[in-house]
């Protein structure tokens, strides 16, 4: 099974990114557009898994969460991760010490559970669209999105499971843990 570690995007939180891609949309010639649904922020890809390392898996956010505190991150800005004449289009996290913490405590966690270190360390942005293509530049999409700096509650991680159907990906947790709490079920 594909999976990876996430923080949820709550419901109004998602209708707004929902009105910023839409922006995006009548910019741009062409993307693969992220359903409002699959809306997250990946903290850890941990890839194709076998369903009894979804334990370990689980075992390690538990002890990521446990001793972090509920916080708040906040949007940035938008932008893209170029590949040729097209891109993945994002929402930015500004820097959180909380959410840089919470990382390296889940990537700690993860690695005494058998898994290995994200290699690229975190970029925190919510992915909006892939194989986006602008009708004039990345920079210009860029330049005519309005992004208000709005707050995101940090409650939990949670473990999910990325399946296809046809062309669209489903997002299914599979197990979800609070922060700060030591009687999370797995």
């Amino acid at each position: 099974m594909r999976t990876f570690i996430a923080i949820e995007v709550q419901e109004e939180m998602r209708q707004y990114l929902q009105e910023v891609q839409q922006q995006a949309m009548a910019l741009c010639k062409s993307g693969n557009w992220t359903p409002e649904q699959n809306f997250h922020l990946t903290m850890h890809f941990l890839g194709e898994i076998d369903a009894e390392d979804t334990e370990d898996a689980a075992q390690a956010i538990w002890e990521a969460a446990r001793g972090q505190r509920p916080f708040s991150i906040r949007l940035s800005e938008t932008g893209f991760f170029a590949r040729g004449q097209n891109g993945v289009f994002w929402a930015g996290i500004e820097k959180s010490k909380p959410l840089e913490r919470l990382f390296f405590r889940l990537e700690q966690a993860l690695e005494r559970n058998g898994f290995a270190k994200e290699k690229k360390g975190l970029t925190a942005h919510i992915t909006l669209g892939r194989q986006v293509v602008p009708k004039g530049s990345f920079r210009q999409v860029q330049e005519q999105i309005t992004l208000e700096k709005r707050e995101i509650p940090v409650t939990g991680l949670v473990l999910m499971e990325s399946v296809r159907r046809g062309p669209k990906l489903i997002y299914r947790p599979i197990w979800r843990c609070a922060l700060g709490k030591d009687d999370n079920e797995k």
